[in-house]
This record gives structure tokens, sequence and C-alpha cells, in this order.
């Protein structure tokens, strides 16, 4: 009775049957790979470009350091009003484009250069508002 499979009532394992292998896939592959050269331009172009995210980081910290902005901003995202707390965040005068993005716990700005074509670098803050 108990040792008839049909009266298991879970499928039995196969693993037995199985050869086991330490490398089931190969752990790199055996051919050379061909990488473009290195180009350091893009990399450089968006270091000599965060320091200004920096400084508008900075700004943004600095603005909401003021409780009477830190409480219209938070009134207005609680309220739902998007226009207006990109107004409050414009008003800061920034010469970058800053994407404003909250929760009902948190806001998050997300800081990138002004420029046309490709955004080299981003910057994102996350602040606590809320539990």
């Amino acid at each position: 009775m108990y040792g008839i499979p049909s009266y298991f009532t879970y499928p039995t394992s196969d693993y037995p049957r199985y050869i086991s292998s330490f490398y089931y896939y190969e752990p790199y592959p055996l051919w050379p790979r061909d990488y473009p050269p290195v180009n350091t331009k893009i990399l450089s172009h968006s270091i000599t470009a965060y320091p200004k995210l920096l400084h508008d980081a900075s700004l943004v910290l600095n603005k909401l350091g003021n409780a009477q902005i830190a409480q219209q901003l938070m009134a207005n995202a609680q309220n739902g009003n998007q226009k207006e707390v990109d107004h409050i965040v414009r008003s800061f005068g920034l010469e970058s484009v800053v994407a404003t993005r909250y929760t009902p716990s948190s806001v998050q700005f997300t800081i990138n250069p002004h420029a046309e074509g490709k955004p080299c670098c981003t910057l994102t803050m996350s602040l606590q508002w809320g539990e």
C-alpha cells in the first residue's frame, strides 16, 4: 500500500534521474567580447554639468527651510494642485528644470540641466514630510 506510487498524494521527485552539474550555465562566455572603445566625452560633460544641479538642489533646500514656503508647498500638494506646486518651485529661481512629484509621505524633486537633446545627468532628491 505505501510502496505503490499511485497512493502518493504529491508527485515524486525526479531529481535523482538528472545528472547534477556544478555549472549548469557557463559562468562566463567562452568567446572574447568586442566592446566599443572607451569614450569619456559624455562622462566629462556630465561631470561639468553636475555642480550646477547640486547648486540648484541647495537652493531648493534653502527655500524649503523657510516655514512659510514649505507650508504653502505642502498645502498645495495635499490639495492636488500640481500647477501651484510647480509655480512655487519655479519661483525659487533655479536654472535647471525641476520635476516635482509628491505622495502623502514624501516629496521628490528631479533636477535636470536645462539643455537640448539627451539629458546628461539627473539629480533626484526625496524628502520625507509625513508618516
